[in-house]
């Protein structure tokens, strides 16, 4: 009778102890895991499975969350004297993302609540091992930044100034994110700079004052290719776009000149049919500011309008030839402006 009943109680506790909800559920930090060394996040999930994605897209949240208002700091602590940049869409693809799915991510504890069924599990980041990825991934660009400084201050053709600027203030940010990064880990995971990006940002914000577009705009005739006359709505789309860029356009005190020439011809093209075509061919040129250079940037263009009236047709025809060649040398502007060293 006695060895019966220590049985069943030995049984009775063993299950109870099976039951016990892990502290780690209830938050607490498992020892094996401490917060010096590692970085933590808890979920759930109907499955172990689910809960293991859970728990690792919860680490990233927090971790997201935290590189956020690192990035803002770095961003106002690198500030030159307090001097913002000038809006330029050429900035646009420096921007920093902060929603990173992060590496090295593990999720060695998990545990089934046996009243909701529900998955509970842990995911954990550790400092050490993402700080040496941090390392890793910052010295190649480290390298790369110097190159693009350096290229930015001793070019003597502006345009490639600006578009080594460019890309210096690309990389920059992106050490920027690292940073924010060893920040969050509590770590000094990469050697400190010598140029900060709000630096680089002010630099290539100066070098874009420096400079001026002058664009000249020709209507000419597609039979004896003289020039017809000007085409004032193609200067001022051309003008807008290198506007938003953050260039200035015009005469300006001190400022280097580039030139653009901007050609549009258009011809009537016979059919056989009521409607009239008329075909465009568009070209320009992105002179460079150094004699004897060639021409840094051109483009071309070329399509057809048509209308049953020919003085609709041709004006059709001219407004669609400017639009496109306006947007081709936009784009190859920024193409160029985009182009990495060596390219």
């Amino acid at each position: 009778m006695w060895v019966f009943v220590v049985g069943l109680a030995i049984s009775t506790i063993g299950c109870a102890g099976m039951s016990r909800t892990p502290a780690w559920v209830s938050g607490e930090v498992p020892a094996e895991y401490p917060k010096n060394k590692y970085v933590t996040a808890l979920s759930t999930g109907e499955s172990l499975a689910a809960a293991q994605v859970a728990a690792k897209g919860e680490l990233s949240r927090v971790f997201s969350a935290q590189l956020v208002s690192e990035i803002e700091l770095i961003d106002q602590e690198t500030t030159v004297q307090g001097q913002a940049v000038s809006s330029s869409d050429i900035f646009d693809r420096t921007t920093l993302t902060t929603d990173i799915a992060l590496e090295g991510v593990e999720v060695p504890l998990h545990w089934r609540d046996p009243k909701s069924g529900d998955i509970w599990a842990l995911a954990v980041l550790e400092r050490r091992k993402e700080c040496m990825r941090i390392r890793s991934e910052g010295s190649d660009l480290i390298t790369e930044l110097a190159a693009y400084t350096n290229e930015s201050r001793s070019t003597q053709n502006p345009l490639v100034a600006i578009r080594a600027s460019v890309n210096a203030v690309r990389v920059g940010s992106i050490l920027d994110g690292l940073q924010g990064r060893s920040r969050v880990l509590g770590s000094q995971c990469l050697t400190k700079r010598s140029v900060s990006t709000g630096k680089l940002k002010s630099e290539a914000n100066q070098r874009l004052r420096s400079l001026s577009f002058v664009v000249n705009t020709s209507d000419v005739d597609a039979s004896t290719g003289q020039q017809r006359g000007s085409l004032p709505q193609l200067r001022e789309q051309i003008a807008g776009n290198l506007s938003k860029l953050g260039f200035q356009v015009g005469p300006a005190s001190g400022a280097q000149v580039i030139p653009i020439d901007a050609r549009l011809r258009l011809s009537r093209v016979a059919r056989g049919t009521e409607w009239i075509e008329y075909r465009y061919e568009g070209s320009a040129e992105v002179g460079s500011p150094v004699a004897g250079e060639p021409a840094m940037i051109v483009v071309d263009t070329d399509g057809a309008e048509s209308h049953p009236d020919p003085s609709s047709a041709r004006l059709r025809a001219r407004r669609s030839g400017e639009k496109a060649l306006a947007h081709q040398l936009d784009q190859r502007i920024k193409a160029f402006l985009a182009e990495a060293e060596g390219n």
